[in-house]
């Protein structure tokens, strides 16, 4: 048994966990930043699935694009916070 196979799926759950954590905090705590941790992390989750059933790697590296984008505009909303 490959060792992806056990991992994987754990992973996508653990993004799974973590975008509804976001959404918490963008939604219950108002902060932007919330929301676009939730859709970097709903995004991966989402990338790791698509990947899992062979769609191309082009789509996926313009999903990966945007996700990195969304934690990118997070992060900078978190440093800028005071």
């Amino acid at each position: 048994m490959a060792l992806s196979t056990v991992i994987t799926p754990v992973a996508m759950l653990l993004e799974l966990v973590i975008g509804v954590l976001g959404l918490h905090a963008g939604y219950s705590l108002k902060k932007t930043y919330g929301y676009l941790f939730a859709a970097t992390f709903l995004l991966f989750a989402l990338f790791d699935y698509l990947n899992s059933v062979g769609v191309p790697a082009d789509t996926l590296a313009v999903l990966n694009l945007i996700a990195i984008l969304a934690a990118l505009i997070g992060m900078y909303l978190v440093i800028r916070e005071k």
